[in-house]
C-alpha cells in the first residue's frame, strides 16, 4: 500500500489527515528557548499567547535527517511532498534522510510551496491514491499539479518576518509608518514573492485579495479553493459571500493556519491557494 506522507507546513486538518491516512511528521517551534512539536504540542493559538505573555518572537526548525529516517522507516513505498525547498530546509533533510537509508522505494517530490498552496495537493495526491492509482502515475501527476497551483495571501503585519529575517529592516520600518500589508504570492521557483503593496485599512487588503482572486477566476478554469486562516472569521466569511457572488461552481474548503506558518505571517494571516485546471 502507497503511504502519502507531507510535513506539519501543509496545514492539513488532523480530521482530513485521519479521513485519508495522510502522515505528517511536524516542525520544531521554538518559544523562549522551549521547543514543540508543531500541531502536537502546540498549536497557532498558543504560540501567539506564549509570544504575547513572554515577549519573544517564535522561530522554526525542520525535522532533522534522523527524524525523517524514523518516518520513513517502513516497507511500503511512499511519496513525501514536502514544503518548498526555497523557504526551508525540510526537503533537503528528507532527501539525505532518503541517502542515508538508501532508499528505493521513496519518491520525494519539492511541492515549491508552502501551507495549503501544496497541501491542498497533498490532499488530491492521497484521494487519487485511495481511489487505486498507482505509484508511477501519482508522482507525474502530483508534479503536474505542482506547476498549476497558486498561492496568495496577506498579512497584518511584517514584524514576525522581519524578527525571522525574512524582510530587510528598511522594508519593515517603511512598512510599518506607511501602513502598508503585504500582498504576497508563491512563485514558480518556490520562493516568495510581492503581488502588491496595499496601503490604508485592513479590509481594504481583503478587497484586494478577493479582487485578484476573481481577475484569476476569469483567466483560468479553477474548480476548488482553500481559504487559510488564523483569526480571521469575518473576513473568511466575506471572501466566502464574494466568491459565491461570481455564480461560478467553486468548492470552497477553509483550514487554520499551524505554527510553522503563523511563526512568519504573525497574527491574522488570509489566504487562498488554488490549482489552474
Amino acid at each position: 500500500m502507497i503511504q502519502i506522507l507531507t510535513d506539519s507546513t501543509a496545514d492539513i486538518p488532523e480530521e482530513v489527515c485521519d479521513e485519508l491516512q495522510i502522515e505528517t511528521i511536524p516542525m520544531y517551534i521554538q518559544v523562549d528557548g522551549k521547543v514543540y512539536r508543531d500541531g502536537r504540542d502546540i498549536d497557532a493559538g498558543r504560540m501567539f499567547v506564549e509570544v504575547s505573555r513572554k515577549g519573544v518572537y517564535p522561530t522554526t526548525s525542520a525535522p532533522s535527517p534522523g527524524d525523517f529516517i524514523k518516518f520513513f522507516n517502513r516497507s511500503d513505498p511512499m511519496i513525501y511532498i514536502g514544503v518548498s525547498s526555497q523557504l526551508s530546509s525540510t526537503f533537503r533533510n528528507a532527501k539525505l534522510a532518503i541517502d542515508e537509508m538508501g532508499a528505493t522505494h521513496i519518491d520525494a517530490i519539492d511541492s515549491l510551496s508552502f501551507s495549503t498552496g501544496y497541501g491542498q495537493i497533498v490532499v488530491q495526491a492521497a484521494k487519487w491514491h485511495n481511489a487505486g492509482m498507482g505509484l508511477e502515475e501519482l508522482g507525474l501527476k502530483i508534479r503536474n499539479l505542482i506547476e498549476r497551483s497558486r498561492g496568495i495571501f496577506i498579512l497584518d503585519t511584517l514584524d514576525y518576518l522581519y524578527h525571522g529575517g525574512r524582510c530587510s529592516s528598511i522594508t519593515h520600518i517603511v512598512s510599518s509608518i506607511l501602513k502598508i500589508r503585504p500582498f504576497l504570492n508563491v512563485q514558480p521557483d518556490g520562493n516568495l514573492g510581492i503581488l502588491k503593496k496595499v496601503r490604508g485599512s485592513r479590509m481594504n487588503a481583503v478587497k484586494t485579495l478577493l479582487n485578484y482572486f476573481k481577475q484569476e477566476v476569469n483567466s483560468s478554469n479553477i474548480n476548488r479553493i482553500y481559504i487559510t486562516h488564523y483569526d480571521c472569521d469575518d473576513e473568511v466569511a466575506f471572501l466566502e459571500q464574494g466568491i459565491s457572488d461570481l455564480g461560478r461552481s467553486i468548492e470552497i474548503a477553509v483550514y487554520e493556519v499551524g505554527c510553522a506558518l503563523a511563526v512568519h505571517s504573525g497574527p491574522k494571516p488570509l489566504g487562498i491557494a488554488y490549482i489552474k485546471e
